[in-house]
């Protein structure tokens, strides 16, 4: 998306600084995105976070920075932070509205929330299983060396069964298969399958209703949210820009904060 020249104070940047990427979303006083833009982590969070700022700032350098995400509170010149999951929420209302629960999986966690016009209402998070998080898929992948955009235009396959809950043992169970000649395409999809039910496990604790929407960084994967439906018999919706769902609810949060002072004032 293509940033446009405003006044600096009809301006404000969400940052969502993630284990694996950090992300940034420009919004006009209107809630207009006009960009979005991503980079590495790493291991310095503060400066993936100063590398996005770097191209907002020549817009004007007082505009205002929502700071989530695991790294939030090493963003510099944040202004304001707010917590991944109102962030998450608020993004993906303003991405689909209407949403009732959010799906978000991580590189490190899993986070399944509740929403009611925006706002969470009860959440549950799983930071305790690496096969519960998107590190977990990302390992499988690269051991496999398949692409996420490759089971897109395999979903047709059949899944392997992977029976192990451990993301260690998965991956012995992986290469196991591989060496008895199951393919690769489909052992890949075994892993898709196993965080997706891994996932749906942790969200049907929560009696999730629909819209279901997923976030975050496999928020793009048509697969991994068909095997999220099939495991909460609903319908799984991956969101438009999901991957920047968290910097476009951090900045949003500030537009909302706006106008209520406005209305305060008023």
């Amino acid at each position: 998306m293509k940033t446009t020249d405003r006044q600096a104070d009809d301006l404000v940047i969400g940052l969502d600084i993630g284990s694996t990427y950090a992300k940034g979303a420009l919004l006009d006083g209107k809630g207009n995105i006009l960009s979005l833009n991503h980079v590495r982590t790493g291991w310095a969070m503060a400066e993936a976070a100063e590398k996005l700022l770097a191209g907002y700032r020549a817009k004007g350098s007082d505009i205002p920075v929502v700071a989530t995400g695991y790294g939030r509170f090493l963003a510099p010149g944040r202004t304001d932070v707010l917590t991944e999951i109102s962030a998450h929420a608020l993004g993906a209302e303003k991405l689909r509205p209407g949403v009732a629960t959010v799906i978000d999986v991580g590189g490190q966690d899993t986070k399944v929330t509740t929403v009611s016009r925006g706002r969470p209402v009860e959440f549950l998070m799983n930071d305790k299983c690496a096969a519960g998080t998107g590190r977990f898929l990302e390992m499988a992948l690269q051991r496999l060396e398949v692409d996420l955009e490759d089971l897109e235009a395999a979903k047709a396959l059949e899944a392997a069964n992977l029976t192990s809950v451990c993301a260690v043992f998965a991956e012995t169970e992986m290469m196991g298969l591989l060496a008895a000649g199951r393919p690769r395409l489909e052992i890949a999809l075994g892993a898709v399958a196993a965080l997706a039910d891994k996932a749906a496990a942790l969200a049907s604790r929560l009696h999730p209703a629909a819209p279901v929407v997923l976030t975050g960084g496999l928020s793009r994967s048509s697969v991994l949210a068909r095997r999220l439906g099939e495991a909460l018999s609903l319908t799984a919706e991956p969101a438009p820009h999901g991957f920047y769902a968290g910097a476009i609810g951090a900045a949003w949060s500030h537009l909302i904060k706006r106008k209520e002072l406005k209305t305060t004032a008023e």
